[in-house]
């Protein structure tokens, strides 16, 4: 019969350590779970076994215990599948693993069945010695340690989910044109060479450049990619987008910075999970779950420069060949006849080429709609002059407004008109009380049924009048309050505008909504601004007299 010390055995000496789980995060703990520690102590325990003879030492440092792929663990299993390794030594079991279910696997099925010896020192375990207790024992600690690693991944999950409210940025790395702050890691601060990029690219595309453009540009003038300028920098990282061995500047690299709300100061995070600790699959939430949280840190661009790059993003459909950039009134123009878009279409004739717009419905159904068929020069000399008198319009009223707002005594009085809503919501509140009140007094006798059926319609007509007198005022107050800030940021905008000869991308994209053909000789605009011009012009219209 053999003995226990009759085989000799070649065993790989396993370590780990999480950075992930809290072993290192507990004082004392920390010091007992080194790895130095940990070594020391199974060579120790190997000395006073001499037929175990060490193979290979294998270390995980900075891996969870419930992954399994750590990287020499499972160099270690191609050791004992070639046959080099017969033996596992560890510290204890939850330097082996913290995930119960795939602990258990390897220790109770796997191991035995390669003929593998499984010990744990400070459990007291050796797959060799065949006692009873220690089967009960072992997946009770499996258990245990499963447990501890799920406290933890709450806990740290429950970390994270407060620092992304109060706006503190938790990412890996910090987007391109900035860096973390050295004495603060979780706020982010400007890159002053990467942000001036960033400035680039956006002005690029308020210019009309297409994405592609914008790319080649950057290429073409020697800008390192933000992969290639982190790596410069000695920023050391790996991205999922990179794809050659000197990534350069792309169609999506250019969209990625240009949809990022971070270069407004807003830090969104929180944009995908994973199931649980032991599941690492990532799962992408819904927009509406993720935390977003402005004014974190500095802007590169403003808020209306960005969202009218989104405006842009939205509109943008076909690119000019030769130049590069978006057709000024690309993604605005439709059928007035089937609402479908109209496409820009080119047609050689001899030595001259004709361009003009058709409609797309009726390209695709011939019989729902007809074709709307409109010159693309006369379109935008046509959409020029309407723009140049919408212009026109607003910059007057807004000289108009400037003068009512500054005459002496003509300046409307918000205030009061606050006080008169004020007034009228207090009975409007008095008067459904009182029409409340007339059921206790028809339910308790007092009121016959025609009285209450007469007083509530009554009440009901009092109450529908001074909601109606509330929605008068609150319309005179926003006018008001329209035609006060008549220099406000939209306004100063088209200032910049005044006597434009060109239809440029840019003008387009900031104050037209919609263009709608209805023949070859009709079209309609509608701009994105009409409510407040509307507004400024009822403000005018209110103090006119007054103010002449």
């Amino acid at each position: 019969m053999e003995t226990l010390n009759s085989k000799t055995y070649h065993a790989a000496v396993y370590l780990r350590l999480s950075r992930e789980d809290g072993d290192v995060a507990e004082g004392s703990r920390a010091l007992s779970n080194s790895i130095s520690n940990q070594k020391e102590l199974v060579m120790d325990y190997l000395r006073s076994h001499a037929e175990i003879q060490v193979y290979s030492v294998y270390t995980d440092d900075g891996w969870s215990g419930v992954d399994f792929q750590r990287p020499e663990f499972q160099r270690m299993l191609s050791d004992i599948r070639e046959g080099s390794v017969d033996c596992v030594v560890v510290k204890d079991l939850s330097r082996f693993g913290r995930n119960y279910i795939e602990s258990g696997r390897y220790i109770e099925k796997i191991f035995p069945m390669l003929g593998v010896r499984f010990i744990a020192v400070n459990d007291g375990y050796d797959s060799l010695d065949g006692q009873y207790g220690n089967d009960m024992v072992i997946p009770f600690k499996n258990l245990i340690n499963d447990a501890y690693c799920r406290d933890i991944s709450v806990k740290i999950r429950s970390h994270m989910e407060v620092k992304r409210k109060n706006g503190e940025y938790i990412g890996a790395f910090a987007a391109y044109g900035y860096l973390k702050d050295p004495e603060d890691k979780n706020h982010l601060v400007v890159d002053g060479y990467a942000a001036d990029v960033v400035r680039d690219i956006f002005a690029m595309k308020l210019a009309g450049c297409s994405l592609k453009a914008i790319a080649d540009r950057l290429n073409r003038d020697g800008i390192l990619s933000p992969l290639q300028y982190k790596k410069s920098i000695g920023i050391r990282l790996e991205s999922s987008f990179q794809k050659d061995m000197e990534p350069k500047w792309s169609y999506n690299a250019v969209l990625r910075i240009l949809k990022n709300e971070v270069y407004v100061g807003t830090v969104v995070q929180g944009k995908c999970t994973t199931p649980n600790y032991k599941v690492k699959k990532r799962v992408y939430k819904d927009e509406s779950e993720w935390v977003r949280v402005g004014d974190a840190h500095e802007a590169i661009v403003g808020r209306s420069e960005f969202e009218l790059v989104q405006s842009l993003l939205a509109r943008d459909t076909r690119v000019s060949p030769k130049k590069g950039k978006v057709f000024p009134l690309a993604g605005m123009v439709f059928c007035g006849g089937c609402g479908e878009p109209m496409v820009r279409k080119t047609v050689p004739s001899g030595d001259k080429r004709y361009v003009y717009y058709v409609c797309s419905g009726h390209k695709n159904d011939r019989a729902s709609c007809s074709s709307h068929s409109f010159s693309a020069k006369k379109l935008e000399e046509s959409v020029l002059a309407l723009v140049q008198t919408f212009i026109g319009k607003v910059l007057m009223l807004s000289e108009a407004a400037d003068i009512v707002s500054r005459a002496s005594g003509m300046a409307p009085d918000v205030g009061k008109i606050e006080s008169r809503i004020a007034k009228l919501r207090e009975e409007a509140e008095d008067c459904g009380r009182r029409r409340k009140n007339l059921y206790e007094d028809f339910k308790d006798g007092i009121l016959t049924k025609e009285e209450y059926a007469m007083l509530r319609e009554q009440y009901q007509k009092q109450a529908d009048g001074i909601q109606a007198a509330i929605a008068s005022l609150e319309k005179e107050r926003d006018s008001i309050q329209t035609g006060q800030t008549a220099g406000q940021e939209w306004v100063d905008a088209l200032k910049g505008y005044k006597g434009v000869e060109t239809l440029d991308r840019r003008l387009a994209a900031f104050l037209i909504d919609r263009i709608e053909v209805m023949d070859s000789d009709t079209l309609q605009v509608s701009y994105r601004f009409e409510k407040e011009a509307a507004e400024m012009e009822r403000f005018v219209m209110m103090y006119r007299k007054e103010a002449v």
